[in-house]
């Protein structure tokens, strides 16, 4: 099964071995399946919407039909993930969603978490205030990095509840250091909440916080 480049990225990013991979929205389960092929770990799929379970269900047991032992599928809310029912090192992957409702869901994790979990994260916008809601929980920065795909740009953020890792900033570090592709991201950055600061004041202290970034690279 052949990935796209972002959740391809997502997959390489991963160098540690876990027994549990969470692939959350898991949308067609096509990452969470990448993973049941390249690792010993139990796989867990998970999606609010039934007929997208049913469907990994079914390409499951036909790609996979000799691992079933190894893989769950759920129809529920993320936010409720029974993290705490399993042993060993966990990863929770979150992509594909906004960063509002990531941030819902990091808050509603992390509030019950059991020993150490990494989380790996790829939304589709809303980064800022996302950071700035990771700030503010028991999380550090393993990695950082940006992913372009049919021309739009993502982060993606592997960090861990663990005492090993970086701090978590608001504007990233790392991934301006991508050269062109940081270049461009910010760009795109800078546009966007200079179309958002004409309507909402208060996105001028977005907009004059990434300003700044230009000179670390440009």
């Amino acid at each position: 099964m052949k990935l796209g480049k972002r959740l391809q990225t997502l997959h390489d990013v991963v160098t540690e071995d876990y027994q549990h991979i969470w692939d959350c929205c898991c949308d067609h389960g096509q990452l969470g399946a990448q993973f049941l092929d390249s690792s010993q770990a139990h796989i867990h799929f998970v999606d609010v919407v039934p007929a997208l379970i049913a469907k990994v269900k079914l390409d499951l047991a036909r790609f996979f039909p000799e691992a079933e032992a190894r893989y769950s599928l759920y129809t529920q809310d993320v936010a409720k993930l029974p993290l705490a029912q399993h042993s060993g090192r966990q990863l929770v992957i979150i992509a594909g969603v906004g960063g509002d409702l990531t941030a819902e869901l990091m808050t509603s994790l992390c509030h019950k978490l059991p020993d150490e979990v990494d989380f790996l994260l790829c939304p589709v916008h809303h980064h800022y205030t996302l950071r700035q809601t990771l700030q503010s929980l028991p999380l550090k920065l393993i990695h950082e990095s940006l992913v372009e795909e049919n021309r739009r740009i993502y982060e993606v953020l592997y960090l861990t509840s663990g005492k090993t890792g970086a701090a978590i900033t608001p504007l990233g570090k790392a991934i301006w250091q991508q050269g062109t592709l940081s270049k461009r991201y910010l760009e795109k950055t800078l546009e966007h909440y200079a179309r958002v600061a004409k309507g909402k004041p208060e996105a001028q202290n977005i907009f004059s916080a990434y300003q700044q970034v230009t000179l670390s690279i440009g």
